[in-house]
């Protein structure tokens, strides 16, 4: 096994550290960069209301564009998963649940990013709206199950993430 021997960061912002990390395998030393989040991870959710999905469609500042994706959102310092979804869910469309549950765990690019999503499912939703981050409202879409993968086809810019989500709710029984 690999084992890094020496890190250090060589740039921080408010949302990113950039560290270059030393790393030796058997017979060499291999310079790395890493990209790490700062917080402890984001959480994904996919809300089920009755057997339809509830989508949404945010503006994407690296693309310059507006992508489908699913309410999502950094875990706040000392906030458990299932509070993060809860609020996520609450802030983005306005609803909350008293039945969520971690699905599985996605990691973007691991070869040099170690940002974690925690994708959770929400059902039993229940309206009730809080005041989120965003800088203009979200529209919601709402998908039928049975209709997600064409609507996914069609829509130009999907966020990576809910192809992982998707695909764990349609072949893992969720």
């Amino acid at each position: 096994m690999p084992k890094i021997i020496k890190e250090k960061s060589i740039f921080k912002s408010k949302l990113f550290n950039i560290k270059q990390a030393q790393i030796k395998f058997d017979n060499q030393i291999l310079d790395y960069e890493i990209i790490s989040g700062t917080g402890s991870g984001a959480v994904l959710i996919v809300p089920i209301l009755d057997d339809e999905i509830i989508f949404i469609k945010e503006y994407a500042a690296a693309v310059d564009d507006y992508m489908i994706t699913l309410p999502k959102g950094k875990i706040d310092d000392g906030e458990q998963l299932i509070e993060a979804a809860n609020r996520e869910l609450q802030e983005e469309v306005g609803f909350k649940s008293d039945s969520i549950s971690l699905i599985d765990k996605i990691y973007l690019a691991p070869g040099y990013i170690d940002h974690i999503t925690y994708v959770m499912m929400a059902t039993n939703l229940k309206p009730s709206l809080l005041q989120g981050d965003e800088p203009e409202g979200l529209e919601q879409i709402r998908v039928s199950r049975k209709k997600i993968d064409m609507f996914l086809d069609k829509s130009p810019i999907v966020d990576s993430r809910v192809f992982a989500a998707i695909h764990f709710i349609q072949n893992h029984g969720k």
